[in-house]
């Protein structure tokens, strides 16, 4: 009997085959031992040769990608599994479809083909990304307006974010940002127009169309332009310094321990099944510090029992509730020595490159409160006292700086940065590539290399408007600075966000703001009742209103990538506005790889491999 039930449960073993869109999602989600639960015995590379296993079936999980689905034809045909499930990571275009149906060996193997909207990955549960990591090169590089590379990045982060919609089961109000200074936003209006075509058709293919009209969630798109200060500033909480400052691939803490048989490696994944992590991560690291030595001092003095250490009189009872917690207290006094060991090297960096001192600067200037003078004298200062600030930090404080002083630069001015700063040419350079995101950084009458932008000469020759931390947590020191996001969600919220800067896809500018329109009065009524009952009609309406969008979710989508303190703020957010607040985007960015991908601005973006035009989902 146990030689049947083993060998049915063989029988079932299944190997998994990805391509590199579906790996990362599979990531993001499972660990090796759920898929085993679920029976599958190996992960195997699509794009990689794979040797026949004829006894067992093959689950595919992929994008409805021409070249995937060529992968999984040709697997068909010579057989390599016993039978093929195949599973669309969004939804298949016609083109994609025809090519299985035109295979007989791939027909006659098929057991499933199906879509399963999953084409994101999340981050955190406040967060998703959509993985498109090219994505501010895609829609705001040099050239890209004016040839398909943007159609299609747009079109492919699109689709992908409709597949976050039907894995929630939400049918969005889509709201866009429409303007960047005085210049239209084809990038955010772009992917909101996709993704509402995109969704319709999805809505069509079910038949459930009218659905459109009763939506269960606000989305708000806006793209990277929106706020270029927040990706370089620097964000004084736990989980941004530690991206921010030391090397944590995957969220992978690697650190060495002293044991009797010498030093020996360690990682610690930094995640939701680390509850010092889930408590320490937003806040702000002098109070992570406090936190930490306080529970050092704990663990010192209390035993697993909780009594006193060193107490000699335990009853029987006590000794079996130490023994029983003791595993449990060693697995917290283990996450308090990885923190303990991430606290200690954050701080090192701190002090190595007093970057306490060029944060509090940094804060005076996006807020308007230094000059150039004052950046200078700081460099001046820290090369005397022999402290080498990293190449990186200067140009993020340079960064900083343009960023909230428009038309500062020109060739005299950059001269003067690189001989101030020691940064090369190429590394001033980069901030002029702001005016790709509508930033007016040049001078009047200074060369614009990109005139031809879709800014044309750049947008904003005003001081942007910065938000200022209130309330809890802005008495820390280095904490005044809030990312524009979270005054565009509180907006949303309260119903209060501009509609001709915001409006609503397929809604004319000033509409979605507009009061509903109320009936008549009768004329039975004299004008003094009538006006009360509209009052207070008016008033039921609103609250009615409020009430409902209360308890809609609120999405917040960054085409171009989006930061940890503006995850952050998902958050606060959420438990703030008693409203779960979701925040996406096409990657998540840390400082160092957002002024990469900036550097790269100037170069013209090459066009994705075809993924599944817009287009070709009408006919679904």
């Amino acid at each position: 009997m146990l030689t049947t039930k083993l060998r049915d449960r063989a029988s079932a073993w299944r190997v998994l085959i990805v391509d590199d869109t579906s790996l990362r999602v599979v990531s993001s989600a499972c660990k090796m031992s759920d898929l085993a639960e679920a029976c599958v015995s190996v992960v195997e590379n699509l794009d990689v040769a794979r040797a026949p296993q004829p006894t067992l079936d093959g689950v595919y999980f992929i994008a409805p990608s021409e070249r995937s689905v060529a992968r999984v034809v040709e697997d068909c045909e010579k057989k390599l599994y016993r039978k093929a499930h195949v599973f669309f990571t969004s939804a298949a275009p016609r083109g994609v479809l025809n090519a299985i149906k035109a295979s007989k060996a791939c027909v006659s193997m098929l057991g499933n083909c199906s879509e399963m909207n999953l084409e994101y990955f999340t981050v955190d549960p406040k967060g998703f990304s959509v993985g498109v990591e090219d994505a501010l090169r895609g829609t705001f590089a040099v050239g890209s307006e004016q040839s398909q590379a943007q159609a299609r990045m747009m079109d492919m982060i699109a689709q992908r974010l409709a597949t976050v919609m039907v894995s929630l089961g939400e049918i969005p109000s889509i709201r866009y940002m429409a303007k960047v200074g005085n210049k239209k936003s084809d990038v955010s209006r772009g992917v909101a127009d996709r993704l509402d075509r995109s969704l319709t058709a999805l809505l069509r293919a079910k038949g459930a169309e009218a659905a459109k009209n009763n939506p269960t969630c606000d989305v708000l798109i806006v793209d990277r332009s929106f706020d270029v200060i927040t990706p370089v500033v620097h964000e004084w909480t736990y989980e941004s310094m530690v991206t921010d400052l030391l090397n944590v691939p995957n969220g992978v803490y690697q650190y060495k321990i002293t044991t009797k048989k010498g030093e020996e490696s360690k990682e610690a994944v930094l995640g939701e099944n680390d509850p010092l992590w889930v408590e320490l991560r937003h806040a702000h690291i002098a109070e992570v510090l406090t936190v930490l030595a306080d529970k050092a001092k704990t663990f010192a003095n209390v035993g697993p029992d909780g009594g006193v250490v060193g107490g000699r009189d335990l009853t029987t009872g006590q000794l079996k509730k130490a023994v029983e917690a003791l595993p449990r207290v060693l697995e917290q006094q283990a996450k308090l020595s990885v923190h303990t060991s991430i606290a200690g090297e954050i701080n090192a960096v701190l002090q190595k490159s007093a970057l306490s001192e060029v944060g509090r600067l940094e804060q005076d200037v996006v807020f308007g409160d230094a000059t150039s003078k004052d950046l200078i004298a700081l460099f001046n200062d820290l090369d005397s006292r022999g402290v080498r600030l990293p190449m990186v930090e200067k140009l993020r404080l340079l960064l900083c700086y343009v960023s909230s002083h428009p038309q500062k630069i020109d060739e005299s001015e950059k001269k003067r940065w690189m001989t101030n700063t020691g940064l090369t040419l190429a590394d001033v350079n980069i901030l002029q590539n702001l005016e790709l995101l509508g930033v007016k950084v040049l001078k009047d009458g200074a060369s614009n290399p990109f005139s031809s932008s879709m800014f044309g000469s750049s947008t904003k020759s005003i001081r942007p408007k910065v938000l200022e931390r209130k309330g809890a947590g802005s008495e820390w020191d280095l904490f005044r600075f809030l990312p524009t996001m979270a005054g565009l969600v509180t907006e949303l919220d309260a119903g209060t966000l501009d509609a001709t800067e915001y409006p609503s896809v397929g809604i004319s500018p000033g509409a979605a703001n507009a009061p509903p329109t109320m009936m008549s009065p009768t004329k039975s009524r004299s004008r003094s009742a009538s006006g009360t009952n509209h009052r207070r009609s008016d008033s039921m309406t609103s609250n009615r209103a409020a009430s409902q969008r209360s308890s809609r979710r609120l999405i917040v989508f960054v085409v171009g990538g989006m930061t940890r303190g503006e995850l952050r703020e998902a958050h606060v957010l959420s438990q703030k506005l008693h409203r779960e607040v979701i925040i996406g985007s096409t990657s998540l960015e840390t400082p160092a790889s957002f002024v990469e991908k900036l550097a790269g601005l100037a170069s013209v973006a090459s066009i994705p491999e075809k993924y599944a035009d817009i287009a070709d989902l009408s006919g679904l």
